[in-house]
This record gives structure tokens, C-alpha cells and sequence, in this order.
């Protein structure tokens, strides 16, 4: 008889154990964990390229939807005897951004 309780006894132990782990992965991360989370993120926002986009909120007059867009400057060449002038860059072109309302373009 000494066989029923001892499977009784490893079905308890199996019965905490995957308890314990439930438990365990229910629970929410640790300080430090969120911690690494935020330096993570502060390394994610400083990989960013180029520049977040402007607030337009009251930026072109009473033109309703104002929303920020990226504009391209008209393609300026420079002259071939010009010391700015590099070989082969033609096509880079400087972007910025403006606050846009229908056809309209206005500072941000």
C-alpha cells in the first residue's frame, strides 16, 4: 500500500511545482527589469534618424486639417568651377519639415 501514497505524494509535487511556475510568470517585471527596459528605449530613440515632426496646432491660420509634412527644397545646382560642388551628389536633397493645409506649405 505503500505505492498509492507515494503516487499521491509525486501528483502534489508536480501539482505545486506547476503552480509555482503559473504564478511566477504571471507576475510583472522586476525594477530592474524595467529599468533595462527604459534605457533600451532611450537607445531606440537616440538610433533614430533625422527629426520628429512638428506640432502644427495653430499653424496655418484657420486652415483646418494642419498636419505636418516632409518637403523636398527645389534641386539648386551648383556650378561645376564651385568648391561646394561634389561629384555625383546630385541627386541628395536636404528635407525638412513644414505644416501643410491643402496646397498650402507654412513654417512650423
Amino acid at each position: 500500500m505503500a505505492a498509492p501514497s507515494s503516487t499521491s505524494h509525486h501528483l502534489f509535487l508536480l501539482t505545486l511545482a506547476l503552480t509555482s511556475i503559473l504564478l511566477l510568470s504571471s507576475l510583472p517585471p522586476s525594477s530592474g527589469g524595467i529599468r533595462a527596459t527604459r534605457e533600451e528605449e532611450e537607445e531606440l530613440r537616440k538610433m533614430v534618424l533625422g527629426s520628429r515632426p512638428p506640432a502644427c496646432v495653430n499653424r496655418c491660420m484657420s486652415c483646418r486639417p494642419c498636419e505636418a509634412t516632409l518637403v523636398i527644397p527645389p534641386h539648386q545646382r551648383a556650378s561645376y568651377g564651385a568648391s561646394s560642388h561634389r561629384g555625383g551628389d546630385d541627386s541628395y536633397y536636404l528635407l525638412s519639415w513644414k505644416c501643410r493645409c491643402g496646397n498650402k506649405l507654412y513654417q512650423p
